[in-house]
C-alpha cells in the first residue's frame, strides 16, 4: 500500500521493505509492522513510520506512537512465543524504527559464537502467517488506539 504524499527513499532498507510488502504484519497510513527478513530470533518484528524520517528530525508523537505499537506487539509476541523477555532497539538513522526481538534464557548458542550464524526455527513467512492468524484470533490490533 503506497500512500500519496508519503516520502519513500531509494537505498533505505526500511523503505525497501515497505515497498516490497511481503512481510507486513499490519499497516495503516502512518505506520507499518513487519517481520524481519533476517531475524535474530523467531518473532523479530520491526515497527516504522511510513515516512522516511530520522530520529533527530522526528516529531515526539512518532516516538510515542512507536512505543504504543511496541506494547501491542509485545502482547502478541508474549501470547505467541512465551519468551522470557525482549530486546527493544531504536534505529535512529536513516529511517527511525523500533525492533522487538523475543529472548529466552540460554538462547545464545555455540553456532552464533563460532560461525557468525543464527539458527532460526521458522522462516519469516511462517512467522508472518502465525502472528497474523493469532492476532486475528485474539483480536489484538497492533496499530489500534493511535
Amino acid at each position: 500500500m503506497f500512500i500519496k504524499g508519503v516520502k519513500y527513499i531509494e537505498q533505505c532498507s526500511i523503505c525497501d521493505e515497505i515497498r516490497r510488502g511481503d512481510l507486513i504484519l499490519e499497516q495503516n497510513y502512518e505506520y507499518v509492522v513487519y517481520v524481519c527478513r533476517r531475524p535474530y530470533n523467531n518473532g523479530h518484528l520491526i515497527i516504522a513510520p511510513r515516512n522516511h524520517i530520522s530520529l533527530k528530525n522526528s516529531d515526539p508523537k512518532i516516538i510515542k506512537d512507536l512505543f504504543k505499537i511496541c506494547k501491542n506487539c509485545i502482547r502478541l509476541l508474549s501470547e505467541a512465543y512465551s519468551p522470557h523477555g525482549f530486546n527493544i532497539d531504536i534505529v535512529q538513522e536513516p529511517h527511525v524504527a523500533m525492533q522487538i526481538v523475543p529472548r529466552w534464557n540460554g538462547d545464545a548458542s555455540f553456532v552464533s559464537v563460532f560461525h557468525n550464524t543464527r539458527v532460526i526455527a521458522e522462516p519469516p513467512q511462517m512467522t508472518l502467517r502465525y502472528l497474523r492468524d493469532l492476532s486475528n484470533k485474539l483480536g489484538i490490533r497492533l496499530l489500534g488506539g493511535l
